[in-house]
């Protein structure tokens, strides 16, 4: 890593950070590609930042904000669940095509992302293009279009077995409408509002809801993904069945 230096003519640093490598990640017989980070290696690594809830990259690339020390998911596993999960997922991966490969990279590091955010506005933005990119994967697999936003809650869980509860997919629904196209958070201006809200524990929701879905897109069944994600709490994750 170089040095810290000054840069002529700049006067705001890059809010962009680097940590020190902690793993070293090998791929046995690795494909034939100019840059594994884009492809097999970045899977991985964003992938077992998934399953611990925490956000990583390769040594000499940097964060675009802070990075949680703790996790910040909600289940627990036995030791041997990690490789069992991480194999199948990597195995299904290299089935698909070269455009599906790419999103779900693409929505584990966006799902990871969320966690540098400071704002719950923020939070949900980041939530539900996530949402948006796993309702995009379906569609490109194969399976017919949902149309409405509200439906694709409730289609996207149906389909994968997820189970839902009515009343939180529509918090989930109104807060989207309200913000996305209002520009109102939970009736008010964001960060000003001074009344009780319940927006918080609606991306808290949405959260624990993308992360049931990204475990059940890739085949991958288990206790987890049959879980209410409405509910508070720590949640076992088990092997798939």
């Amino acid at each position: 890593m170089e040095p810290v230096r000054d840069i002529p003519n700049s006067e705001k640093p890059a809010p962009l950070f680097s940590l020190p490598a902690s793993h070293s990640l090998t791929i046995e017989s690795p494909p034939a590609m100019d840059n594994l980070r884009y492809g097999d290696a970045g899977l991985l690594v964003h992938l077992i930042a998934f399953f611990f809830g925490t956000r990583l990259q390769f040594s000499d690339w940097r964060f675009d904000g802070k990075i949680p020390t703790k996790r910040m998911n909600s289940f627990f596993h036995a030791s041997d669940v990690s490789s069992s999960f991480v194999s199948h997922v990597y195995q299904q991966w290299k089935n698909l095509s070269d455009e599906l490969k790419t999103r779900y990279v693409n929505i584990l590091y966006m799902h990871g992302k969320v966690k540098s955010c400071e704002w719950e506005w923020d939070a949900f933005i980041y939530q539900y293009m996530v949402f948006d990119a796993i309702y995009r994967f379906y569609v490109l697999s194969g399976n017919q279009e949902i149309h409405g936003h509200k439906n694709r809650l409730k289609g996207l869980c149906k389909h994968f077995e997820v189970p839902y509860d009515n009343n939180q997919l529509n918090l989930i629904y109104e807060l989207r409408n309200e913000f996305f196209h209002e520009a109102l958070w939970d009736g008010a201006t964001p960060g000003l509002s001074l009344k009780p809200n319940t927006s918080f524990h609606t991306v808290k929701s949405l959260d624990r809801l993308n992360s049931r879905l990204i475990v059940a897109i890739t085949g991958y069944r288990n206790d987890y993904t049959r879980s209410g994600w409405w509910f508070r709490g720590w949640e076992p994750f088990g092997k798939s069945s």
